[in-house]
């Protein structure tokens, strides 16, 4: 998957758009993808936008850190209408 492609994936889920080599909008959960030589790298970071160290993953190529960035999005998407859920239960 390329980027393009990936953009219209997140477009049509109505998910988060990831920071991708620095271009994008740094947030609490945000899924960042940076890249150095040939390596790209995966995470997501906590509400002080630091890396949260379980979370990082090395790919050999952008297409599966993208997939990779994909599943983190749409896990941080299930986590946070899970929070939501319960709070409107809660009320």
């Amino acid at each position: 998957m390329d980027r393009r492609e990936t953009a219209e994936v997140i477009a049509a889920e109505g998910l988060d758009t990831p920071v991708i080599d620095g271009v994008g909008q740094l947030r609490e959960d945000s899924v960042v993808v940076d890249s150095s030589a040939q390596t790209w790298r995966v995470y997501l970071v906590d509400e002080r936008a630091q890396v949260i160290d379980s979370t990082v993953r090395e790919f050999d190529h952008e297409s599966a850190a993208l997939d990779y960035a994909l599943v983190k999005l749409r896990e941080v998407d299930g986590a946070r209408r899970a929070v939501e859920d319960r709070e409107d239960r809660a009320r």
